[in-house]
């Protein structure tokens, strides 16, 4: 863990820890996307009645084969790496603005299985993972994260998870809750739980056995 550059502190719960594993851009670098590439695509999700996200989404497949490195505000854990930057690699001609938004939601993901490769190595095992924030509403990349992650995840309804869980606490100080677990009964809100796809996980492999050498490629040139 040391290596990995992770920070384990104590939890609430004596003889619990919470250890961190990180990245700097998630839904920042999807809005990046939208901001900067998709704008066309967002005149015409407006002329439907939709998102921008829900039609870039579903203009394109996964996996893209594209390798997005999501660093566009530096690297997290595992390099803790400020210096190093995005980079989008497999690009042609053909290649659309929901290829590459796609491509984005991917890179974020492959980030997040290299860190759970790295805790898995040190023991630590994932039977299942909660997702919460504006990611968790979109169910094409809720999906996509339990094909890749190889776990099942549970979306919940909390946007601020960190500000229910403080009230939770404080909820549980002053006597309202007797416990964290009466505290989740009231507070949290499960909103649909994503399975992963063997066949799906299988193909996001492939491609990540690649994303395991992208940052040692691009970061000397960067």
């Amino acid at each position: 863990m040391y290596r990995g550059n992770y920070s384990v502190v104590p939890y609430v719960i004596p003889g619990k820890y919470v250890c961190y594993a990180f990245s700097y851009t998630g839904g920042a670098l999807i809005q990046w996307c939208i901001d900067t590439l998709a704008k066309k695509e967002k005149e015409i999700a407006d002329q439907q009645g939709i998102s921008v996200n829900q039609l870039l989404e579903n203009e394109s497949e996964s996996p893209t084969g594209m390798l997005v490195l999501p660093h566009f505000a530096g690297a997290a854990t595992p390099y803790m790496d400020t210096g190093s930057k995005g980079a989008v690699l497999g690009l042609t001609t053909g290649t659309t603005v929901s290829e590459i938004y796609r491509a984005c939601m991917e890179g974020v993901v492959y980030e997040m299985m290299l860190n759970m490769d790295y805790l898995q190595a040190c023991g630590v095992q994932f039977d299942m993972l909660h997702a919460t924030g504006g990611g968790a509403h979109s169910k094409v990349w809720m999906q996509m994260k339990a094909d890749m992650l190889n776990v099942p995840i549970t979306a919940l309804a909390t946007v601020d998870a960190g500000t229910v869980g403080s009230a939770m606490l404080t909820g549980i100080a002053v006597g309202c809750f007797q416990d964290l677990t009466e505290a989740a009964s009231h507070m949290v809100d499960k909103r649909a739980t994503y399975t992963p796809r063997p066949e799906m996980h299988e193909k996001y492999q492939r491609v990540y056995e690649k994303y395991k050498k992208l940052y040692q490629a691009v970061r000397p040139l960067v």
